[in-house]
Parts: C-alpha cells; sequence; structure tokens
C-alpha cells in the first residue's frame, strides 16, 4: 500500500526546493495488534508494500524515514529494512535501526543506498534478528491481520547486519494470503533532489561582478 505526503516547497536564500515523498507499508493501520513479534530470526517481505515506477516519478528514489511498531527494544533487538524485486532478491538493503521504546519507534534516514525504481516492482521486506542468538526472540516488529499477502525466510540470527545483502535470494518458508498476517513496518521514500539551477545562476552572476570590477 502507499500514501503520498503533500509536497513541502521550502524557500531559502532564494533557492526554491521541492520535497515529495511516498509512504510504503501498511503500518498500524491495517495490522490489528492482536498478535506480537515473531520468536525466531527472519526475513519478512509484504506483497502489498510495493516501489514502482509511478512511485515518485520512478527512477532513483532515496529512503528518508522508516517506522515501526516494536515490543523488544532493550538494545539487542535489530531490524533492517529491505527492499526485493520480482525474483524474489534483496535489491536494496538499509541501515540496521533499534528500536528503543515499546511501541511506535520512528528512524530518519539519511545516506543509504540509493533505490532504483526504473528495473520493475520492489516489495518491502524487514530482516529482524537479536545479538548472539538464533531464534529466541529474534522479532521485534509486531504483526497482525488484514495484510496484503506476506512470506517469511528463517535466517541465523547470529550472523546479525551480515546476513542479508544485495543480490541475496529470499525464499518462502511460511506464507499467509491476503488479509492475513502482517507487520507493522513503513518505509517512506522520496526523489532525490536534482541540482537546482539556481546556485548555478548565483555563480554566473557573481563571475560577470567580479569581471567588472577587474576593468
Amino acid at each position: 500500500m502507499k500514501s503520498i505526503l503533500t509536497p513541502l516547497i521550502v524557500l531559502a536564500s532564494g533557492i526554491g526546493i521541492t520535497n515529495a515523498a511516498t509512504v510504503i507499508g501498511d503500518g498500524a493501520a491495517v495490522a490489528d495488534g492482536t498478535g506480537g513479534s515473531d520468536g525466531w530470526s527472519g526475513i519478512s517481505v509484504l506483497e502489498s508494500a510495493i516501489i514502482d515506477s509511478t512511485t515518485e516519478g520512478g527512477g532513483q528514489l532515496q529512503a528518508t524515514e522508516v517506522s515501526i511498531l516494536a515490543n523488544r527494544f532493550g538494545g539487542t533487538n535489530h531490524i533492517i529494512p529491505l527492499l526485493v524485486n520480482s525474483a524474489n532478491e534483496i535489491a536494496w538493503v538499509g541501515p540496521q535501526l533499534t528500536p528503543t521504546v515499546n511501541g511506535l519507534n520512528t528512524f530518519a534516514i539519511t545516506g543509504a543506498d540509493p533505490i532504483d525504481a526504473s528495473g520493475g516492482d520492489l516489495r518491502l521486506g524487514v530482516w529482524q534478528w537479536n545479538d548472539g542468538v538464533d531464534d529466541a526472540d529474534g522479532g521485534t516488529v509486531t504483526f497482525g491481520n488484514g495484510g496484503g499477502g506476506m512470506f517469511q525466510m528463517n535466517v541465523d540470527g547470529t550472523q546479525g547486519a551480515a546476513a542479508v545483502s544485495v543480490g541475496m535470494a529470499v525464499t518462502s518458508g511460511h506464507a499467509a494470503g491476503a488479509g492475513g498476517r502482517d507487520y507493522n513496518i513503513d518505509l517512506t521514500v522520496a526523489p532525490i533532489p536534482e541540482p537546482s539551477v539556481f546556485p548555478l545562476i548565483a555563480l554566473a552572476g557573481l563571475g560577470l561582478l567580479l569581471r567588472r570590477r577587474r576593468s
């Protein structure tokens, strides 16, 4: 599921910057909250949380925010947001995130690899684990019912962040159809800003001014 955030126009020092964003995921609104967190360590892929060529015009996108509902937050439980392509291969790996409170945790994302939305649909996934152990309180993101379908793959939690990489195949060890299990996670993406023409115009004007002073 996608939702569009209203564009925000900021004017600063005579330079115009337009920021738009799209939220990918079903978030807290759809999962009914009856579930807790997974006991095992693994990757979950949400079938209806999709980035495609229509998302913010397609092309190169940037992740700006991840929001989750968590019920394990002691510092040893972590997640990494993922994007999985139609071949069930990981196409993008986000940063490691560690929830610090029970309930809503929102993480600002900076410096992550760009997301290429031009090569086909990408589905939101999440890798969850508990430091140093496998299949012991491995999950932290809460789940409920009402999703658009999902599948999961068990992964050894002792591998930590190194367990996932671009190109890795994600296979289905467990799946749920529409209306079944869904995870409380959202990923916000936005276009990568293109260089503004205004700084170039300002530099050109400064050059002309300096030439006039010298002459």
